[in-house]
């Protein structure tokens, strides 16, 4: 069953490729915005195709909310155009700023890889378009082309661990090495 099962993803694959219509501007537009995110801009050509072919085109009016603190996360965003500012509440009543995001940017990578509830509330500044990637998304395209997929996640995964690594080396900066590798410790052993 499983040889039978190869040549038929074979032949399928053949037929997409001998079949394939040249690539319409909307999606060559969403490669382009893709490939202009540093943490995508190494994807392969294939695993670029793949995900623009999977994300969701949104756009917002200024002032609107795309998440909000709390909320389960399911997926990452990249701004395509206007400006998007993240926001905390450390306690009821007080709202922080924690930065702005403008195009071209991504955000929301850990509720991808991971069942996380989201760390902060997501809100337009300007009249703002985004491309939505979320956990099914993912699922999907790794369901149908295992390959792009692993690249996908492969570069979203060296995102979040340059991040990591940088948290631990701005701790280190801010409150000394060996604090910061405390909280590295407690934070890898749940104490």
């Amino acid at each position: 069953m499983s040889a039978l099962r190869t040549v038929y993803q074979a032949g399928e694959r053949l037929y997409r490729r001998l079949f394939r219509r040249g690539l319409d501007a909307h999606t060559r537009e969403i490669v382009k915005v893709l490939k202009s995110v540093p943490a995508l801009e190494h994807l392969s050509k294939r695993a670029a195709l793949a995900m623009a072919e999977a994300v969701h085109r949104r756009t917002y009016q200024r002032g609107e909310s795309l998440y909000y603190q709390g909320d389960p996360g399911l997926g990452l965003y990249i701004v395509e155009r206007g400006t998007i500012r993240l926001l905390t509440e450390p306690e009821p009543g007080l709202t922080r700023e924690l930065r702005t995001i403008e195009a071209p940017s991504m955000f929301g990578v850990l509720s991808i890889l991971g069942d996380f509830r989201r760390m902060e509330t997501a809100e337009t500044v300007t009249e703002t378009r985004v491309l939505g990637f979320f956990r099914p998304d993912l699922k999907n395209v790794s369901r149908r082309d295992p390959k792009a997929g692993a690249d996908i996640t492969m570069a979203l995964a060296r995102w979040v661990a340059a991040q990591h690594v940088d948290l631990i080396e701005h701790l280190a900066e801010r409150d000394g090495h060996e604090t910061a590798m405390q909280a590295y410790v407690e934070a890898h052993t749940g104490e």
